[in-house]
């Protein structure tokens, strides 16, 4: 290991997936030569009932493990027990099925010396689909199917984020110790519960960044490979993450929407007519937005406010 002051905090948060866990941690071992004295990696085991504090237990020797616990149930929570833990000036979180590459770390550090006066950090992110990209897949810039399987390239190799960038994805994103005592916690009412599809509290920690003048940059060579295999797709699953995305909106942007039948409509005419062209992926796209609708009027229900547009993505 090298001795630095440049030292990192590593954190990766876990719920029942301990295979998946484990073939992290085998590529964290291959660039464990990159390490620097003094930087940790911090697991969160958000309430497993598997093997997880096993698996982690054997990298201990390899790697500088931290086990945290955290019973609260919800992967803001789980964020929440790791930033109030870190040690080090940065905290980096990754998500528990991806493979980091051989230049991950070193790219953030020297990102962290370059850009001092950034608050916060997103990497790119590859897809690994653990097998052949499926046939159906046809473009790259299909923005809702990206957030879905989780792959994520700014704009241009590298970059300043601002309120109207795509922010970044949790698999692979940084912030300073300054932000996080500036704005707090990650809102435990968004994202990921346990089995429960959620969404948006990396996207509300970020605007709030935005919002208190904090800045962010994208870092390019800060690369991870998110595994993700195709057969989990299927079109009850894409409406229902369409659903929680809705909702998740409507709590980032208090956006109301009642007249949610004839845009619904639309979207299912849009879809079937994507699928007799055989563009599979516009017609995943187009179930995403029907569940986007969908999630903004149950909200909008829910609070008791009036009618609005939203814009959505075609």
């Amino acid at each position: 290991m090298t001795v630095s002051n440049n030292s990192i905090s590593l954190c990766i948060c876990t719920y029942n997936r301990c295979d998946e866990l484990q073939k992290t941690l085998d590529s964290l071992v291959q660039i464990a030569p990159s390490l620097f004295e003094g930087d940790e990696l911090i697991v969160v085991d958000n309430n497993s009932s598997d093997q997880t504090a096993q698996i982690v237990e054997r990298y201990c020797t390899q790697l500088p493990v931290k086990y945290l616990f955290e019973k609260t149930q919800g992967l803001s929570a789980a964020r929440n027990c790791g930033i109030k833990r870190f040690k080090n000036a940065v905290i980096v979180f990754i998500d528990d099925d991806i493979t980091v590459t051989k230049g991950f770390l070193q790219a953030y550090r020297q990102a962290f010396v370059d850009y001092p006066k950034h608050a916060f950090f997103g990497g790119k992110i590859l897809l690994d689909w653990q097998g052949e990209k499926p046939a159906w897949l046809k473009a790259d810039n299909l923005t809702l199917i990206n957030g879905l399987i989780g792959h994520y390239s700014y704009k241009g190799e590298n970059g300043d984020y601002d309120q109207n960038s795509l922010l970044p994805y949790g698999a692979n994103f940084a912030v300073r110790r300054e932000l996080v005592n500036a704005i707090g916690e990650f809102d435990p009412t968004l994202g990921v519960c346990g089995t429960q599809i959620g969404r948006g509290e990396e996207t509300d920690y970020f605007q709030r960044a935005l919002l208190a003048g904090f800045k962010g940059r994208y870092v390019a060579d800060a690369r991870v490979r998110h595994r993700f295999q195709a057969h989990r797709i299927s079109t009850a699953y894409l409406y229902r993450y369409g659903i929680e995305k809705g909702r998740a909106e409507f709590s980032l942007t208090d956006r109301a929407r009642q007249d949610w039948f004839f845009d619904c409509l639309l979207f299912l005419l849009r879809a079937l007519f994507q699928l007799l062209k055989g563009r599979r992926d516009r017609f995943y796209q187009c179930i995403i937005n029907l569940g986007i609708i969908r999630g903004l009027y149950l909200a909008t229900i829910n609070s008791g406010q009036g009618s609005d547009k939203t814009n959505l993505t075609i």
